[in-house]
């Protein structure tokens, strides 16, 4: 099992996932499998094979201290300011915490973005659900590798965060906006090159990506 190293921006490969072919099409709203019809199903598992050949997942990763947690703040090492309530909420009892970035790779957009070109919108729409699926893996081996070295640690680890999704507090769905990417990206950037970039937008490249953090708390 893979393990942490503290104090820098460290790079790996995770296994290559393999979505199932139900899920794929349970995404676009096929819930009888049997009522299917053939070149769909061909269709789909055209773009899961092309997925398992073409995807390159990786996580690029920083283990960094907590300076503070305010109400509406966390205070990150190298003095690495985020704003939104939900910190808090999950993080008041962390010490440190684990920020990260993992993609599958570009490989999947450019095909996707191929097969548009070619008017194959159907297997392009099934690589995408393909894709995302891989995202949910890749992120679900990192949380393993996490935990497990967290364990080790007497640590454990918070829910996972991330710019630009919403946490229930006190029964209302609160945000971590979107522009706080750049600033956790400035603490993973640190004189290496990430396999994933920020547009001025703060959209992810590749667009199969997923960035966030895990409070590390002392058991």
């Amino acid at each position: 099992m893979k393990s942490l190293v503290c104090g820098q921006t460290e790079t790996f490969a995770l296994e290559v996932p393999e979505p199932k072919i139900d899920a794929v099409l349970k995404i676009h709203g096929y819930k009888d499998m049997e009522k299917v019809r053939r070149a769909i199903r061909v269709a789909a598992q055209t773009a899961i094979q092309v997925f398992i050949e073409n995807t390159t997942p990786v996580v690029s990763y920083r283990v960094v201290d907590i300076q503070s947690v305010g109400d509406n703040s966390l205070v990150l090492s190298d003095d690495v300011y985020l704003k939104s309530p939900i910190f808090m909420q999950y993080l008041s009892n962390s010490r440190q915490a684990v920020v990260f970035a993992l993609t599958v790779g570009k490989e999947i957009d450019e095909r996707t973005i191929e097969w548009m070109e070619q008017e194959k919108l159907v297997e392009a729409l099934f690589l995408e659900s393909a894709a995302w699926l891989g995202v949910e893996n890749a992120t679900k081996q990192f949380v393993l590798i996490v935990r497990n070295w967290a364990l080790q640690h007497k640590l454990r680890i918070s829910r996972r965060l991330g710019p630009g999704y919403s946490y229930p507090i006190d029964g209302k769905q609160v945000e971590w906006e979107l522009h706080d990417q750049k600033p956790l990206f400035q603490l993973l950037e640190d004189d290496v090159d990430l396999p994933v970039s920020l547009l001025e937008s703060s959209a992810m490249l590749p667009k199969m990506s997923r960035s966030g953090l895990f409070g590390l708390i002392p058991q």
